[in-house]
């Protein structure tokens, strides 16, 4: 029996919202083992600092500013990757954004914008990397690991468009698995919980809101961005062969736990 392959040494992975946080926390726990990073978000300054940053670390990475909502540019970028590498062997699908209001003061465009940029964008994405790695060597061919929430599953009030985009993305995960999997690629997804990010900054400074979670969720305190990462290299490499179409909570049990730490 051979023992399990952690290493991405080689693999070309493309991940998407790495100028900061996960994005950012991801692209380096993949770089560590060994992957070859091509990053991308709509910042500019902050995804080529991310890049700069693994560079001085000894890591291969490179850095393309573009916004995702622009489906053609998605297209290219894969399509441009290819072109630079010969292969692609993982998408971390991981841009996101919130637009937080409550049902009757939201609109159309407010649920458009996000399903664009939680959905749409990473569907194009998925479309034209799983091209590419269905021409890879088998019987391993790729992973596309894809971010959800725990909102996909445990909305709060007030996050209607957002949950409603995390379980979308769910579940495209699964079509994208049942679709792919034959290839020898897997599609998964992760669930984080309640991380320590500067996308949660505003949240962060309510005092009652910080405890709340923290009361509600078994580990008694919030993820640090690291925290997800490994997951998400860990389904990245091939002895993540057999897990496919999964949602993986990452939230420090709370989506299994029911009742209050609170005393």
């Amino acid at each position: 029996m051979n023992a399990p392959n952690y290493s991405l040494e080689g693999k070309v992975v493309l991940v998407t919202g790495a100028a900061q946080g996960l994005g950012a926390a991801m692209a380096e726990a993949c770089a560590g083992q060994g992957a070859q990073l091509h990053l991308q978000d709509l910042n500019a300054d902050g995804v080529h600092s991310t890049a700069e940053a693994l560079r001085a670390k000894g890591y291969e990475a490179s850095a393309t500013a573009f916004d995702l909502t622009d489906f053609s540019a998605c297209e290219t970028w894969v399509k441009e990757t290819a072109a630079k590498t010969g292969v692609i062997w993982g998408l971390i699908n991981n841009a996101g954004f919130i637009n937080h209001g409550h049902v009757t003061s939201q609109t159309i465009e407010d649920y458009q914008s996000i399903y664009n940029l939680h959905v749409f964008a990473p569907f194009v994405l998925a479309r034209e990397a799983g091209k590419v790695m269905q021409q890879n060597p088998g019987p391993q061919r790729g992973r596309i690991v894809s971010v959800s929430s725990i909102a996909a599953t445990h909305p709060r009030p007030s996050i209607g468009n957002y949950a409603s985009s995390k379980a979308a993305i769910a579940g495209l995960t699964r079509s994208l698995a049942a679709d792919f999997g034959k290839d020898g690629i897997c599609a998964n997804a992760i669930a984080p919980g309640y991380v320590l990010t500067a996308i949660n900054r505003k949240i962060l400074s309510d005092k009652a809101f910080v405890r709340r979670i923290e009361n509600r969720t078994p580990a008694a305190r919030w993820a640090e961005p690291e925290e997800i990462a490994g997951p998400a290299a860990f389904l990245m490499s091939e002895a993540a062969s057999y897990i496919n179409g999964q949602l993986l909570a990452i939230d420090g049990g709370m989506n299994a736990f029911l009742q209050s730490n609170e005393a």
